[in-house]
């Protein structure tokens, strides 16, 4: 290349194959870019140096950065600066690595080099080194025209040769301050042990908030956050040429699912209490309607627990009249009045925090009966005899899941135009107290009750479905098998058959039967019976352990909806479908947290939850129990389970092969019969035997 102004310099072009510049450590040689010093004019020095300080992290997490003399010291143990990597725009970056465009060195060399503020530059790097500098030059030896006949000044590394076998290090003499703003932006060179995050990210609380990092490298502020954050290496894609982020959406977007997806309690604490006490949050931090993840969720709840009053409540609009109601009933009132209403409501949800209308209802509803029941002791002896009989008499021709708890009435705002009603909630049927004035409406009215029931819970060859309420297709069609039914026991009676014996005697005495609960129905699955018992027997531990007032306080601490614990230890018959809401406790996440506040191990609790659907879920109703693979969302869920018991160990993970057979097919599954549950079985007598509760008087 032509050296302009400087004829006393070599002209040939440096060479890496061995040529005799090379070789030979007394011959210099230069290599011009036709880089204009204006280029990148954003730069500052310190940016330079963080190019340089990041390339020999890519090369080596161990890197040796310092600065000592007026000299700041940039060391690798990396393989050296091959001739691709003189080339402007060639990179071998990995998405784990801070690089990214390949220009990094050479524009950083090219802004040292220009600024006044920094000294000489030198690297040395396996087999030559080379220090750059601006200088006017004349390119291709002056055969392209020059606009000002000087020619143009370009970045110029002034190359040599040496024995280097290893590594790169960089020497640039700078102000002490330069510096340390520049070690000041990696997280890797401050923190000992520091590994760049992975997907979302992670929130940092320490030192000055406002701080975006990526991989730990410092590329913006933004004065008014919370919180730093340190984006993980694949969001690159974000920055532009500078290292800079420059689009507000995508940045917003990161923050929120970093903030989303945390269960750290330090997190919750800062924004929980931040904007509790009335402050505003920036865009970016605007996260809440965000938080979806089971976890996330019991973690705000969590918070709550610890930091609000139980009986608190928010102020929704135009509630004035409930909101002084509460307060004279003791409530607390929170606010966030520094947040939209729609933030507010969705932060108060987070927090299980209600309206205050809302909360004034359900204070009315739990202190208010609609009904007004008859007590057993009330009920004359003929009423009770009638009732036991008619009971006694469905038992035997339909099933003893035909009825559970029959309680009876005087009057009621729930049904009042009828004669009995059936409750779906908890399983009871309400028998007005005129009717037992007569024996055929009695039986008519609990085989009419019956009837609801069985078709809505299922139980011995009935399968359950929500479409059991009055004047529905379903009710018809079970009110159609119950009376073929009946006809069959009369066909058997008139050749000379009796009635099937009763499973159990009536109760002596008082005859008034006490709910048979969810665990004891035989219409649900076994492995479902005996988890709810292992849940309900440990609840007392775990009340005591954690500190809660009842069942519901626990539930709540969890932030899931309280239909998973009603599905876990008030259980259905498999197959059970409500026609809204939550039918299975599918979401492995939230049944783990429901089973770590009890103390249960949450493969446990999940696979003698929803082991039992597996032959049924993503099947036609005509093809359940059939053999085959179960549906993939099943198998994928059941891998998770087994991944957790291999996790525990010993005999938890001897189970694993047989729940894989199962999701696989290998092992049939046939409806109507639970010993192929097995597996889940023995991991709750486990359970039970680590939990020293085979000893309760509640033992199963």
């Amino acid at each position: 290349m032509d050296n302009g102004d400087r004829p006393d310099r070599h002209t040939e072009p440096y060479e890496h194959d061995g040529s005799a510049a090379a070789s030979d450590p007394a011959v210099a040689d230069t290599l011009a870019y036709p880089i204009s010093p204006d280029y990148v004019k954003s730069w500052t020095p310190v940016r330079a140096l963080c190019e340089l300080i990041a390339n020999a992290l890519d090369e080596d997490r161990d890197a040796k950065v310092g600065w000592a003399n007026g000299i700041l010291t940039i060391t690798d143990d990396g393989p050296g600066i091959p001739e691709e990597g003189m080339i402007l725009g060639h990179s071998t970056k990995t998405m784990q690595q801070i690089g990214q465009f390949g220009e990094g060195k050479k524009l950083a060399c090219l802004v040292l080099a220009r600024s006044p503020e920094i000294g000489a530059v030198r690297c040395e790097t396996v087999g030559y080194g080379f220090t750059p500098t601006v200088e006017r030059r004349r390119l291709l030896e002056g055969l392209i025209p020059s606009l000002s006949g000087q020619g143009a000044e370009v970045l110029v590394y002034h190359l040599r040769a040496n024995d280097r076998t290893r590594g790169t290090a960089f020497t640039v003499a700078c102000a002490q301050e330069l510096a340390e703003e520049a070690i000041g932006r990696f997280r890797a060179l401050s923190e000992p042990g520091y590994h760049p995050p992975t997907n979302p990210g992670t929130c940092v609380l320490t030192d000055t908030p406002g701080r975006v990092w990526i991989g730990g490298v410092l590329v913006s502020t933004m004065p008014g956050l919370l919180g730093s954050y340190d984006l993980p290496l694949d969001d690159k894609g974000l920055q532009n040429r500078d290292r800079t982020v420059i689009e507000a959406g995508a940045l917003r977007d990161a923050v929120r699912a970093i903030l989303a997806a945390s269960d750290d309690q330090a997190v919750v604490d800062r924004f929980a209490t931040h904007v509790l006490a009335g402050g505003k949050l920036r865009e970016p931090e605007q996260f809440f309607p965000a938080v979806t993840a089971a976890r996330p969720r019991a973690a705000w709840r969590a918070w709550a627990r610890a930091h609000l009053p139980a009986n608190a409540f928010y102020a929704g609009t135009r509630q004035e009249e409930a909101v002084l109601d509460l307060q004279d009933m003791d409530y607390t009132p929170v606010t966030a009045s520094g947040l939209p209403g729609y933030q507010e409501q969705t932060l108060m949800a987070l927090l299980g925090v209600e309206v205050a209308r809302v909360r004034q209802q359900r204070h009315y509803e739990r202190n208010h009966d609609k009904t007004t029941w008859v007590p057993d002791r009330d009920l004359t002896t003929a009423e009770r005899d009638l009732l036991s009989a008619a009971r006694a008499l469905v038992d035997r021709v339909i099933g003893p899941f035909a009825l559970d708890r029959v309680r009876v009435y005087g009057n009621s705002e729930e049904s009042p135009c009828a004669d009995g009603f059936y409750t779906p909630g908890t399983g009871d049927v309400a028998v007005h107290r005129d009717v037992l004035a007569d024996r055929h409406r009695t039986l008519s009215v609990l085989f009419h009750e019956a009837a609801h029931r069985v078709r809505h819970r299922g139980g011995g060859r009935f399968i359950p479905s929500t479409d059991y309420s009055d004047r529905s297709r379903g009710f018809e069609h079970m009110l159609t098998e119950f009376g073929g039914l009946l006809l069959g026991l009369l066909a058997d009676l008139a050749d000379g058959g009796a009635l099937p014996e009763p499973v159990a005697p009536p109760t002596p005495g008082n005859r008034r039967r006490v709910r048979l609960t969810a665990a004891d129905d035989p219409a649900v699955p076994v492995s479902r019976r005996e988890l709810a018992h292992l849940l309900t027997d440990r609840l007392p531990h775990a009340l005591t352990a954690g500190g809660f007032t009842d069942e519901h306080d626990m539930v709540t601490s969890t932030a899931v909806r309280p239909v998973y614990w009603s599905l876990l230890t008030r259980p259905r018959p498999a197959g059970f479908r409500r026609q809204q809401g939550v039918s299975t406790a599918w979401d492995y996440d939230k049944v783990a947290l429901l089973a770590e506040a009890v103390g249960v191990h949450p493969p446990v609790a999940w696979l003698a939850s929803n082991l039992c659907e597996g032959p049924l879920h993503g099947r036609r109703r005509d093809q359940w129990g059939q053999p085959g693979r179960w549906a993939k969302k099943v198998r994928d869920l059941i891998t998770r389970a087994c991944a957790d018991l291999e996790a525990i160990g010993g005999a938890y993970a001897a189970h694993v092969p047989a729940l894989r057979a199962l999701a696989d097919g290998t092992t049939p599954a046939p409806t109507g019969d639970d010993s192929w549950q097995a597996p889940a079985r023995t991991l709750i007598t486990l359970e039970r035997q680590r939990l020293h509760l085979d000893g309760d008087s509640q033992s199963h």
